[in-house]
């Protein structure tokens, strides 16, 4: 099963083994303070393919051609469904994608020469960043858009919504499913370059006013998780914590971060409480 991964050329002392590989995108940004290269303008990002029965062979010498004059943080990786590449300065680790602690291994050795921890891969292989990112957009693609289209149901009386991307050489999968109309159940869960799911959140919502049922999804549920990564004072998992539209006024709270948290979402007419929904969800591992 073929590799995918990413080179910053300039990582490298020497791009041309970069020649030799199998590039399906290229990316050149100008670099940033944030990225702490002053010595460079810009960089090259070449996502790549690698055969299996070539993974050795180039990760091992890829792993001689990593930079360290200018810095001693670069390194590449490389997955595939069941085993992740992750190459160094003269050093690299074959992780299996299901073994936490060889990516504890790989983490220790990495923070023990330097490298900074949150910029390393980990057994999860989800950085906060990644997920929000992509759930923003899968959000906004999926039950909060009135056009959004359904998917085929994936258990008996289930409603589904199915979202994808690739990101970062990997396909991010977005699935929402939920059962019921006016009490209804449902799950969301986020899936990064294979079958294991990386994130979810499960959630339970009534509407206490049946009357306003689909007047209160049209006017202020979909329209304020249209909103949702707009207000940096709750997480980014429904909407803001408030928006008002039409005589609806729609709140969100919530408590933890996006690992581990929980959420309450109302919807009031003219002061009125007409729908409650609790949700709760993070990492998965």
């Amino acid at each position: 099963m073929n590799y995918k991964g990413v080179i910053i050329e300039e990582s490298l002392i020497n791009d041309d083994i970069v020649k030799e590989l199998e590039i399906i995108d290229t990316y050149i940004g100008r670099t940033t303070a944030r990225e702490a290269t002053p010595w460079l303008e810009q960089w090259t990002l070449q996502k790549v393919i690698i055969s299996e029965d070539k993974i050795e062979e180039y990760t091992s010498r890829l792993s001689e051609l990593i930079d360290t004059k200018h810095c001693g943080d670069w390194y590449c990786d490389f997955r595939n469904d069941e085993f992740h590449f992750v190459v160094f300065s003269n050093k690299k680790f074959k992780l299996n994608r299901k073994n936490k602690q060889d990516y504890v291994d790989m983490r220790n050795y990495a923070i023990s020469v330097g490298l900074p921890e949150h910029q390393l891969p980990s057994f999860n292989d989800l950085p906060t960043n990644l997920l929000i990112g992509f759930l923003l957009e899968a959000k906004k693609q999926t039950y909060a858009n009135s056009n959004a289209q359904k998917q085929e149901p994936s258990r008996l009386g289930s409603y589904d919504y199915h979202y994808e991307e690739e990101i970062e050489g990997e396909t991010m999968i977005y699935h929402d499913t939920y059962f019921g109309g006016t009490r209804f159940v449902g799950e969301e869960v986020v899936y990064r370059g294979t079958n294991i799911p990386k994130w979810g959140m499960n959630y339970y919502g009534v509407t206490i006013d049946e009357n306003l049922s689909e007047d209160a999804m049209d006017k202020a549920l979909r329209p304020a998780l249209m909103k949702v990564g707009e207000d940096d004072t709750v997480i980014p998992v429904r909407g803001p914590s408030n928006f008002e539209n039409d005589g609806y006024t729609y709140t969100f709270k919530s408590e933890g971060q996006m690992e581990n948290f929980t959420g309450v979402e109302e919807i009031y007419k003219d002061g009125k409480l007409v729908y409650k929904l609790y949700c709760h969800g993070g990492v998965i591992e």
